[in-house]
Order: C-alpha cells, then structure tokens, then sequence
C-alpha cells in the first residue's frame, strides 16, 4: 500500500485532533482519570464555640474573591435541618477568597486569604473549622424605662 506523505499528514493530523479533543475529557495529564463531578472549593464545619455543638443551620455563609460571589449552603446531618455542621460552596471555582458567616445571636466569623488551588482535574478543597462565639445581650433594668414613684 502506497501512502502519500500528504495523506499521512493528514491522518497524523486528523488523530492529533481527535486525541486533544477527546483525551482530555477523559484523562487528566500523566494518565490520571478525572471524573465529572463537581468539587467544593470551601468547605466549613461550624460549630458553636462554647458547647461544641453543630451550628450551621441559620448562618448565612458567603466567599468573595475579586471577581466572583458564592452563598456557601449547609449540609444537614441526617433529617434534622439544626443538625447541620458542614458549609460547602466555590464549587470548582480557584482563588483567593474572604469567607463571612453570620448567624443571630453570634459574632461575626472572618477569614481573609483563604487560597483555593487547582490539580489538573479539580479544585483542592480547602477545609476550614468555625468556631461561632455568642453574643451576650445585656439588657438594662426595667428601672432605667420606668418610674415606680
């Protein structure tokens, strides 16, 4: 069989093209298999600082990085909504991000520069541990509001 060089460019070019298109959504680099899912960037277990009981239910979690916003959302820990611990969100999305979660009743928690990096097929979850602390409120006497002359 006589294959013109022209031909056989043509083919080489042709199987360069399907192996770029096609490989890569299969493989990652050196052989590795990447999978379809979706990974969590951020993923926060919440608890409340002085009885070490989960306390995701209510917060309301959000990661900023320069170009991008995400409202994290709880996991819940079974079929009770209270029960929930995890926070999750930046779902394949890599940066640098300023993490806020507010819930009644607590002091604001703050994170800055929290770095989430990138392997060839998914983002690197990065796993951060919230303690909240809760906000006593003092309230005055009822004298302060009231004669009783």
């Amino acid at each position: 069989m006589n294959v013109t060089p022209l031909k056989r460019n043509t083919v080489l070019s042709a199987l360069c093209f399907v192996s770029v298109v096609y490989g890569c959504k299969d493989e990652g680099v050196r052989g590795r298999v990447c999978t379809t899912e979706a990974r969590t960037g951020i993923q926060i277990a919440v608890r409340d600082a002085a009885t070490g009981a989960p306390a995701a239910f209510g917060v309301l979690a959000i990661a900023q990085d320069i170009s991008f916003t995400d409202t994290l959302r709880a996991l819940p820990y079974g079929t009770d909504p209270q029960s929930a611990l995890t926070m999750v969100g930046v779902y394949e999305r890599p940066g640098v991000y300023t993490v806020i979660l507010m819930k009644p009743g607590y002091r604001d928690w703050i994170r800055t520069n929290i770095v989430v990096n990138k392997d060839e097929c998914h983002v690197i979850t990065v796993q951060l541990d919230a303690r909240l602390e809760r906000i006593q409120i003092v309230l005055p006497a009822a004298s302060a509001f009231y004669s009783f002359t």
